[in-house]
């Protein structure tokens, strides 16, 4: 964990960031690809004329989408909020977005601060496919009960030990596998189906895996309380397919205090 002040001469700033993941290679910077972080230091150094390194709230895949992201920076002393949202947006490419800049405590950490990170999967449930869900929405052909889909989830809220529904290489590498899910709902809008999962942090592909096994088990007729069973192998090999990243939105992060108590670049 990176120390709570940041040096001297300097303002912690936390933006809130929207993406379509579709051209990057993930959120966080790495040795080859297009990434959320790599764009965004690269405006920012054009901006502020320094170096500058985002600490992002989570990571996600390639592919993901983020309707919040948060991240957080050392900015120049004083610098104004509003200039920065906006200049940043006049800078980056056009497939993310700034949508406000808070200026926070010398301790506040994107990642360490947050109390609970909201996702959603969307998934387009019709017989035909449609233009407008290609690389935001999973498709699925034959009819979903969402009933059924909402009985399936509702073992999985709680705390517990989810690493039937983790990358099984990632899994070996986690300390924990323990997580703590509060929320799990579904809900049909039109052709399309929006499960929301909140919780206090994930697993390498969890939601993936989670909403792949719910489809997996309608496909097959299980029973939804199955998911119980899946759950309790701790196994990899008992859950279902891993769902397209494309589906995936990070929807929001949860700070207490929340940041629209804090001084912001846009009301």
């Amino acid at each position: 964990m990176e120390p709570a002040g940041g040096p001297a001469g300097s303002d912690r700033i936390a933006l809130t960031i929207q993406y379509d993941g579709t051209r990057f290679e993930g959120s966080q910077i790495q040795a080859r690809g297009r990434t959320v972080q790599g764009e965004l230091e690269r405006a920012l150094e054009l901006l502020t004329k320094r170096h500058i390194r985002l600490v992002f709230s989570s990571r996600t895949d390639s592919g993901v989408h983020a309707i919040e992201q948060v991240a957080h920076f050392e900015g120049p002393p004083g610098i104004a909020l509003s200039r920065l949202g906006i200049g940043l947006n006049g800078i980056a490419e056009r497939d993310v977005s700034i949508r406000n800049a808070y200026r926070v405590p010398a301790d506040f950490h994107a990642r360490y601060s947050a109390v609970e990170r909201e996702y959603i999967y969307c998934i387009h449930n019709h017989p035909n496919r449609s233009p407008f869900s290609r690389y935001r929405a999973m498709w699925v052909r034959e009819p979903l009960d969402v009933d059924y889909l909402r009985c399936a989830l509702g073992p999985l809220t709680g705390e517990m030990d989810y690493a039937a529904f983790c990358k099984k290489k990632s899994a070996e590498a986690e300390r924990s596998t323990v997580r703590r899910i509060s929320h799990a709902d579904v809900a049909r809008w039109d052709d399309y189906i929006i499960v929301v999962i909140r919780g206090n942090a994930f697993l390498h592909n969890m939601i993936r895996v989670i909403v792949g096994t719910m489809i997996s088990l309608h496909r097959e007729g299980r029973d939804p309380e199955h998911m119980r069973s899946v759950l309790s192998t701790a196994s990899r090999m008992a859950a279902g397919f891993t769902a397209p990243p494309y589906g995936l939105y990070l929807n929001r992060v949860i700070y207490d205090p929340p940041l629209s108590s804090m001084e912001a670049a846009f009301k």
